[in-house]
């Protein structure tokens, strides 16, 4: 191993890395006497109007006259829908999801779901169920720049095709079809398994969660990101509320 004035090349490269936020592989391991962080995300104000868009093309598979995009969807007392809650930063914990086969279909020219989370560098199998052109054009988002993860054509109906979600730093990506402009969805890339999609009445649950603080933040695909930070003990319990403004 090269050494740099008694520095071991091999160290100094990690500490390097270290420096430049490279992320170390989540390790799935036993937790024991884990705490669970249970919460609410509400939405403070009155959201805008669902948008209305032409259904231009492909009537008879996509439908007639125009679709309603809410991009701000509240439940009862202000709860706010499609959120992630997510904890950062978390190096060693609970084994990911035991299903982990993660779809996105192309249905009567919509993306279903329209709404998920998926670990970093997983695998999503995407299919067009639609006798009729879809393209699948995801965007990673970075700050207020965009960039092109891959786009694919599936002129078929039923073709599959399986592709690899490995942003460079963002975690959300916006789906969108280039053939149709009023096709849209997100998926919310994570680095461990301790997040959760918030109910239709805005709560959400992650149990199983390794005592200590944590740095947790609540993602909505509009409305950016709020966070908060949360400490737990073994077996306990921690409540977390989010509250996002216009």
């Amino acid at each position: 191993m090269r050494h740099i004035k008694g520095l071991a090349f091999g160290s100094l490269l990690g500490a390097l890395l270290a420096g430049t936020g490279a992320v170390q592989a989540y390790e799935a391991v036993a937790v024991n006497d884990g705490a669970v962080i249970r919460g609410n995300v509400s939405y403070s104000g009155t959201p805008p109007a669902a948008k209305k868009i032409l259904i231009g093309k492909d009537n008879e598979v996509c439908g007639q006259g125009e679709m309603e995009r809410r991009e701000i969807d509240l439940g009862a007392n202000g709860a706010l829908k499609d959120v992630v809650v997510y904890l950062e930063k978390v190096e060693r914990g609970k084994a990911w999801p035991a299903n982990g086969n993660y779809v996105l279909n192309q249905q009567k020219c919509a993306f279903s779901p329209a709404f998920q989370v998926v670990p970093s560098g997983a695998s999503v199998s995407i299919r067009n169920n639609d006798p009729v052109l879809h393209n699948v054009h995801p965007f990673e988002i970075i700050g207020t720049s965009r960039r092109t993860l891959f786009n694919l054509a599936q002129p078929t109906q039923g073709q599959t095709n399986v592709m690899k979600i490995d942003p460079r730093r963002g975690r959300a990506i916006e789906l969108s079809c280039d053939a149709h402009n009023w096709m849209s969805g997100w998926i919310y890339v994570v680095d461990n398994p301790y997040y959760a999609v918030v109910g239709a009445d805005g709560s959400f649950e992650i149990g199983n969660v390794p005592a200590g603080e944590y740095k947790m933040i609540a993602w909505h695909p509009v409305l950016g990101t709020v966070d908060q930070a949360v400490k737990v003990a073994a077996k306990g319990t921690a409540e977390a509320a989010f509250v996002f403004k216009p």
